[in-house]
């Protein structure tokens, strides 16, 4: 996993958090949408606490500003999920795109719940999207400059072969980008999201 591994959710009502299965610090426990929901239309300038809650589950820096490069991760998910337009503006169509079951106080804090979940599902992710983003740009060959990290979720060989990686290759960048997956899910499952920083 990358250097930063080892160290290493919309706010104003309740109920607005809730929806979008997002919180400010304890994750929220349901990401189903409701059509009455009221969700907050951010664009480039926008700033606080909801905006530092998108960050955290696009798994880019928190800076509570809608700077660029939220803008730009904004984009990429909107293209992801096949959002038209893919216009960088967070509206109800990508706040409803982006909740993600993995960020939910019970799957964040049970193993026993995330072994409910299927590949299929986590793979679907927003946050794990944005980790392998900034991880390795999506690469599935990507190593890291001394080579100690490797493939699209920057695991190291330990890693990898503590959770069954030899079983499709030596090394994760060797592995096709689902065995990949599916060595970074039991992670996951194990671990949440904490050896990618949570």
């Amino acid at each position: 996993m990358s250097r930063v591994m080892p160290s290493r959710t919309l706010a104003g009502a309740v109920a607005l958090a809730t929806v979008v299965g997002l919180s400010l610090g304890a994750p929220a426990d349901a990401v189903v949408v409701t059509p009455s929901a009221t969700l907050p239309n951010l664009t480039m300038g926008a700033s606080g606490t909801v905006v530092k809650s998108l960050q955290r589950t696009l798994a880019i820096s928190q800076s509570g500003v809608y700077d660029k490069k939220t803008y730009a991760a904004v984009k990429r998910i909107q293209v992801w999920k096949k959002i038209a337009p893919a216009n960088g503006v967070v509206s109800t169509v990508t706040w409803i795109a982006i909740a993600d079951p993995t960020l939910t106080k019970r799957m964040m804090t049970s193993p026993t719940a995330r072994k409910t979940m299927v590949l299929a599902t986590w793979r679907g992710s927003v946050h794990g999207y944005g980790i392998s983003y900034r991880e390795a740009k999506l690469s599935c060959t990507a190593v890291s400059p001394m080579g100690l990290y490797r493939g699209k979720w920057q695991m190291s060989a330990t890693l990898w072969r503590a959770y069954g990686g030899l079983r499709f290759a030596k090394v994760a960048n060797a592995a096709s980008c689902v065995q990949q997956d599916t060595i970074a899910f039991r992670v996951w499952q194990s671990n949440g999201w904490k050896p990618w920083g949570g």
